[in-house]
């Protein structure tokens, strides 16, 4: 179900949030990026999308049939791994306030990317196939992230927000790829209190250490087109009925099988592959918040966060006044209802929306290119352009292939 009135059920962003990772719970370390293209670069254009000429159906669309599919943690650490289905932090408010230490220090803008340069949607489709072996990977049109198609939102909307990503083509789905100007790209000098809240409010789960970062994938439809959608998730409401995995001498094997997980102290090459293990627990999106934290003094306008709520399903929120770091008795508050106004009063941005969405993808699948970039200096109009030099791809070989065999399951 979804955010509609027809479907109603029940990057996690404190004050830096909105794409950068909430930080590391542990050491930072940086591995060795792939050689990138430098951003100003574009080739060819290969089509262009103009907001003021934009045809749009006169229907907005809504989203609709919602379903969690996986999901993983990040695992401190000087090796790429993953726990899946791993869990959110849970919410664990002490039971009396304390002032808190002011963030400081940097944080990745990109961790997915930072902790596995080499693909970093990968973790996404191991995930799946750890947990839902038999997922249909023809019911999909686009895979992107929260910062990907949000971004497509915000163009939508004309918010002067340059960006720029890279497109795939596997199978017969499209990828939104997040490019940043390096995988291991810093927020510098943090500041506020969207690192040290979390830290004394939530708790990671016994069969979650030393995660640093929660990664849902949930699938909807919206307008005909299928989604799935990665996004980082803050923090959890504990259930009695949660589903837990709790294999901690289990491993995964990857396509060729991974053994024991193992520390190292040097920074892991770009072509380091990456390591999952079969631990943690399921949490429904009925559970799941993002966090703000605010000074008392900053009144914080709920529309900035409503557009992100609506895109990633999230149905609850919590959002902390702090007076120089004293928080006052924060709560998580239940804003389906908000998420769903929203929605109601904005029709005609997501119209445009799906227009441009729909644009894509048809351009995508027309073209004779597989790998292509789309990008918007701010102004102007969106451009989708063929990729300087060598291609990039979403995913290594052997996870492309599984839609050439998934094909050939269906043809046979």
């Amino acid at each position: 179900m979804s955010f509609s009135h027809r479907y109603l059920r029940g990057q996690g962003r404190g004050s830096w949030r909105g794409g950068a990772s909430r930080g590391n719970r542990g050491g930072v370390w940086h591995p060795k990026p792939p050689q990138t293209v430098p951003l100003e670069l574009k080739g060819p254009t290969i089509d262009s999308i103009d907001i003021q000429t934009l045809l749009v159906e006169e229907d907005a669309p809504e989203i609709v049939n919602v379903e969690y599919i996986a999901s993983y943690n990040w695992l401190d650490g000087t090796n790429p791994i993953v726990l899946v289905p791993g869990s959110p932090p849970a919410w664990t408010p002490p039971a009396e306030d304390f002032q808190l230490k002011q963030d400081e220090g940097d944080v990745f803008r990109d961790i997915n990317a930072a902790r596995y340069p080499s693909y970093p949607i990968e973790p996404v489709l191991r995930s799946i196939i750890a947990l839902q072996p038999d997922f249909d990977l023809h019911s999909v049109d686009l895979v992107g992230c929260g910062s990907t198609i949000g971004n497509l939102l915000r163009f939508a909307g004309s918010q002067a927000r340059p960006f720029r990503f890279d497109v795939d083509v596997v199978g017969d789905a499209i990828f939104f790829v997040r490019r940043e100007n390096s995988p291991t790209e810093l927020i510098k000098d943090v500041r506020g209190y969207g690192h040290t809240f979390p830290e004394g409010y939530t708790t990671w789960d016994s069969d979650s250490r030393r995660s640093v970062s929660h990664q849902r994938i949930i699938r909807y439809e919206f307008g005909g087109l299928r989604f799935l959608v990665r996004t980082e998730t803050d923090g959890y409401l504990r259930d009695a009925g949660d589903q837990t995995i709790n294999s901690l001498a289990s491993q995964v094997p990857l396509e060729d099988s991974i053994a024991n997980v193992s520390m190292s102290s040097s920074p892991p090459s770009a072509a380091q592959k990456l390591q999952l293990k079969m631990q943690g627990h399921k949490v429904s999106q009925a559970q799941i918040f993002d966090i703000k934290t605010r000074a008392q003094q900053n009144i914080f306008n709920m529309e900035e966060i409503l557009p992100r709520l609506w895109l990633n399903q999230t149905s609850k929120f919590l959002l902390a006044y702090h007076r120089y770091g004293l928080f006052d008795q924060p709560k998580v508050e239940d804003v389906r209802q908000l998420v769903i106004g929203w929605q109601k009063d904005n029709s005609t941005l997501l119209g445009r929306f799906h227009a441009i969405l729909r644009r894509i993808v048809d351009m995508v699948r027309d073209s004779d290119e597989q790998q292509l970039e789309v990008s918007w200096d701010g102004q102007g109009p969106l451009l989708i352009t063929k990729q300087v030099g060598k291609g990039r791809k979403a995913l290594p070989s052997d996870l492309c292939r599984l839609w050439d065999d998934a094909a050939n399951v269906e043809t046979s």
